[in-house]
């Protein structure tokens, strides 16, 4: 007996052609400092507070956008070294000045050392999306 197994996937996302994705900001420590992303006259400016970031912990989210038409925002979570489920949530526009803001939280997780890639999704009204990546690292000692 011959069996046949079909597999699909369904995305929601943007189409690849639509979606331009920015260089990953490695050389920021989001734990300390607020870390702004540049393409051309284009900025993404992103705070997470407190500082250090902690872990399984409500977090403040406050992104600065500049010369960037955005529809809506989403920051999405994930972990670089170890899968840690799924993690989106949208950030709100505070005011006319390209502020957004937010709250999330990291999971907690058992490796001492975890990375993470924090991107934030950019969608526009034509349906292009744009997406900047961050990286975060944090240890054991971030748990409270």
């Amino acid at each position: 007996m011959l069996s046949t197994i079909l597999l699909s996937a369904c995305n929601q996302g943007s189409s690849p052609e639509k979606t331009t994705v920015w260089p990953t900001i490695e050389n920021c420590d989001l734990n300390y400092q607020v870390c702004t992303a540049t393409q051309g006259n284009q900025s993404a400016r992103l705070k997470i507070s407190p500082d250090p970031i902690p872990i399984a912990i409500p977090l403040g989210v406050e992104l600065t956008i500049q010369n960037i038409s955005a529809e809506k925002i989403e920051l999405d979570i994930s972990g670089a070294n170890m899968y840690m489920g799924y993690n989106r949530v949208a950030l709100t526009a505070h005011g006319d000045s390209g502020r957004y803001i937010g709250g999330t939280m990291l999971a907690f997780c058992t490796t001492e050392k975890m990375k993470w890639k924090i991107t934030i999704l950019i969608h526009q009204k034509d349906g292009k999306q744009i997406h900047i990546p961050y990286l975060l690292e944090t240890t054991e000692t971030q748990m409270h």
